[in-house]
């Protein structure tokens, strides 16, 4: 891999970071998550449409990895919903966030034929134990029966959605190699990955739906097409580079969680936080290093 498509595949990533962030602060902000994510949805499926006729058609053994890809990313979809609306963002953002790279690393090793240095595994082991120190509960916020369980069930759609992250990401960055064809692989995905979770918010609101669109359209409009760029992006950068350092790369995305987190839904940041921010930005140094 040369020095240039390293660069371009972390330019990538961190754009993709900035973004994914950006959705999430307003989905947690939004009342109606589950329309609002099927909007979000649509409205990526929509812009891309324009492009199938001009995109390639995967082979068949692509369609298996673009189905498998897309079946996850729907998983995940319902997951992220799920966390969102038992815990705040500074908690369910950073441990949904830092489940991902270290498992990234794991199924890349199996299906992807990827590894890593000893340094980049003491990076790696860094980035996954600040990200999930992010979003870890003090001791005396546990206490007490419902917020209790509220706490543990945010946790663990948060945990969910970081080992369907991990398994979509490689997923994915088998299925655009194997086909080699970028921009045509992102146009289907997003086609065929658009349609899930509109079809269940449809089913599940149906009398509200109409009410519940006119109060997310705008803001999950917006999001569809951010989310376009951040996964678009993030799809182009691991046709590039190793899967496991960039999955560590656009997991920063905890970062910009938390300060848009701060600003727009008022929640705090912290002298613990802003220590454990350095110690992501040492183990990404080591990783890349590595």
């Amino acid at each position: 891999m040369s020095l240039s498509a390293a660069a371009t595949a972390s330019g990538l990533m961190l754009i993709s970071a900035v973004t994914h962030a950006l959705v999430g602060v307003i989905m947690k902000s939004r009342d109606d998550k589950l329309v609002f994510r099927g909007v979000l949805g649509l409205t990526s499926a929509v812009v891309v449409l324009p492009f199938v006729f001009f995109a390639a058609v995967p082979p068949a053994d692509v369609w298996v990895w673009l189905a498998l890809g897309a079946a996850l990313h729907f998983a995940y979809q319902l997951s992220q919903i799920a966390a969102f609306n038992r815990g705040d963002m500074s908690l369910v953002y950073p441990v949904m966030r830092g489940v991902a790279p270290a498992l990234v690393a794991l199924f890349a090793f199996f299906i992807l034929k990827e590894s890593l240095s000893a340094l980049a595994i003491i990076g790696l082991m860094i980035v996954t134990a600040c990200l999930i120190g992010f979003g870890w509960q003090r001791e005396s916020t546990q206490k007490g029966g419902s917020a209790q369980k509220g706490w543990r069930a945010a946790l663990l759609f948060a945990g969910l959605c970081g080992a369907l992250t991990a398994g979509y990401t490689v997923i994915d960055a088998k299925g655009i190699r194997l086909f080699g064809d970028q921009l045509s692989y992102i146009v289907w995905f997003f086609l065929i990955d658009g349609l899930g979770v509109a079809i269940i918010a449809a089913v599940f609101r149906r009398g509200k739906l109409v009410q519940a669109l006119r109060a997310e359209r705008l803001s999950g409009m917006a999001a569809g097409v951010l989310s376009l760029v951040s996964y678009g992006a993030a799809l182009m950068a691991l046709s590039l580079a190793p899967a496991a350092k960039l999955a560590a790369l656009r997991e920063t995305s905890i970062i910009f969680g938390a300060i848009f987190a701060v600003i727009w839904l008022k929640e705090s940041f912290g002298v613990r936080r802003i220590t454990l921010a350095f110690g992501l930005a040492f183990g990404l140094i080591l990783m890349q290093m590595g």
